[in-house]
């Protein structure tokens, strides 16, 4: 049986490691990025003036939701109950649950897609007529522009908030070896959840031999969504699998027949 090897940012919380674990897999958490917070003076400045005319809030990962909510402590602005929050995926909207309660949250089914795309289908149920509407999108400073070409197009006033960023992460010499380790015995199945994440494994890589390194190509992938498959894809990777994350059980299945089975 291969070691999933999860390459996600830290921290998340979700219970996907112990539940993997709990059911007889190996698991090897080697986070590729580092997430911190982002502080655009400027952009804090605008949303000091224009926090009370926002009508919805897009919240793109659990990243978003933590970093918004600990920078709108810090400028003294409070969720307006009036406004409405779209997450993507329950997880994140669980998250922003937490972060305030009396928010009114749209996020996409359980039997459809946990991400930008499902999440604009649920929105587009829950909010009719989004013309004239102003929403801030909460994201990384570097993200896709799905949600801001989607809302543009349907009439909506928009601002973009880079409140976090994601930087490259190297592994240090031990997770190194634990990676060796791991490729070297029954092989590894690699959970990436990002392009940014699978360029920054591929700079990890480099401290590798030249014969591991093209191993790693040979060992099966497993992604969220098309442009990330895409992505492995165009780098070499040769077995790459799409698993859209429509609710955790269904993924953490995906991820586990992989490893048994490829």
């Amino acid at each position: 049986m291969r070691t999933i090897v999860l390459t996600r940012p830290q921290p998340v919380r979700d219970d996907v490691t112990s539940v993997l674990r709990a059911h007889g897999m190996r698991v090897l958490g080697l986070p590729t990025l580092h997430v911190a917070a982002h502080v655009d003076a400027d952009f804090e400045q605008h949303l000091l003036t224009h926090w009370a005319s926002y009508q919805g809030v897009m919240l793109v990962s659990q990243h978003a939701v933590n970093f918004a909510a600990q920078r709108l402590h810090a400028l003294g602005l409070v969720w307006r109950e009036q406004v409405w929050a779209a997450a993507v995926g329950r997880t994140t909207a669980d998250a922003a649950h937490h972060q305030w309660p009396n928010a009114s949250l749209v996020f996409p089914a359980t039997h459809e897609s946990q991400d930008s795309e499902g999440l604009w289908q649920a929105l587009q149920r829950a909010q009719a007529n989004l013309m004239g509407q102003r929403i801030l999108i909460v994201r990384a400073q570097m993200g896709r522009d799905v949600f801001l070409n989607h809302l543009r197009a349907a009439g909506a006033v928009v601002d973009v908030w880079p409140c976090y960023r994601r930087e490259p992460l190297m592994w240090s010499v031990a997770q190194c070896h634990d990676f060796k380790q791991a490729l070297r015995g029954q092989g590894v199945v690699l959970s990436i959840t990002s392009q940014e994440g699978m360029l920054a494994l591929l700079d990890n890589l480099v401290a590798l031999s030249d014969d591991d390194r093209q191993f790693v190509f040979a060992q099966p992938v497993l992604t969220l969504h098309p442009s990330i498959a895409e992505c492995a894809r165009s780098h070499g990777f040769n077995h790459v699998h799409i698993a859209p994350a429509k609710n955790t059980a269904e993924h953490l299945q995906r991820l586990a027949q992989v490893a048994h089975h490829h």
